[in-house]
């Protein structure tokens, strides 16, 4: 078996979106384990369980389209964008790098765009 670069590109595109799934069903499944990472600023606009509920389900939907290869410039920079934002504020601890880390993994498949399994690679007009 040959081993390129098309390869990394896939394994990177469904190794993320697994996380984002798996980090999406969890907020769902128990958004009062999450409402603690909810910055102040935010929760004095809404409510922190309602904003858990949105970033689950965000991250469940992007995360779909990610790893079914729909959309995946789109998806890839939404997701590396919410990942700063979130990341940012954090400042300097392990969590900041994890997710800064994650980000800039998930902005390497926004700047690789469509591999040779995505939904997106068979219609080259949506790989937006």
């Amino acid at each position: 078996m040959k081993i390129n670069g098309e390869n990394g590109k896939i394994v990177l595109r469904i190794s993320l979106s697994l996380v984002f799934l798996w980090f999406g069903i969890n907020q769902i499944y128990s958004p009062t384990s999450w409402t603690g990472f909810v910055p102040p600023f935010v929760s004095s606009i809404i409510s922190p369980g309602t904003v858990v509920l949105m970033n689950g389900s965000l991250e469940i939907i992007l995360g779909l389209f990610l790893i079914s290869g729909l959309y995946v410039r789109f998806s890839s920079l939404v997701l590396a964008v919410h990942l700063f934002a979130i990341a940012l504020p954090m400042g300097y601890n392990a969590i900041a790098i994890r997710d800064f880390g994650l980000a800039f993994a998930t902005l390497a498949i926004f700047f690789n765009g469509a591999d040779k399994f995505c939904l997106d690679y068979k219609n080259k007009d949506t790989n937006i």
